[in-house]
């Protein structure tokens, strides 16, 4: 999962565009809905763990998950395409107990290119060509 937290964070920030863009749309509503819901999931991540955007590929849909200590609240199918780090260590010394503004400040961070290419890889229509 820290592989795949160091690439999410290696961006500029900014909104997805694109595909990634279109389904977040569509199955949140809005980007600012989606960035609402994934700061308050990750936010509410009990004790240490990460808040995850997943790709479901049987469905097609983006799915906003909490994960406490590497291994709970997970859904059989989904691969994460973006992870945001909420263990102590990610941000303690900075922020202390400020997660909420650690949280909000990795958004100018994210790597949408690299979230897009996670979902574009998992989408089954790509695997099949």
């Amino acid at each position: 999962m820290h592989t795949l937290y160091w690439t999410s964070i290696s961006g500029k920030g900014g909104e997805p565009k694109g595909d990634l863009a279109n389904a977040i749309n569509k199955n949140f509503g809005s980007y600012a809905k989606f960035k609402a819901q994934l700061v308050a999931a990750t936010i509410a991540v009990e004790a240490s763990g990460w808040g995850i955007v997943g790709y479901h590929p049987a469905t097609g849909k983006l799915m906003v998950l909490q994960c406490e200590n590497h291994q709970k609240l997970t859904a059989w199918g989904v691969q994460p395409i973006l992870v945001l780090d909420v263990f102590e260590h990610a941000y303690y010394l900075k922020y202390q107990n400020k997660r909420n503004d650690y949280v909000n400040q990795l958004f100018s961070l994210i790597n949408w290119d690299n979230a897009a290419l996670r979902m574009q890889a998992a989408s089954p229509a790509r695997r099949m060509t």
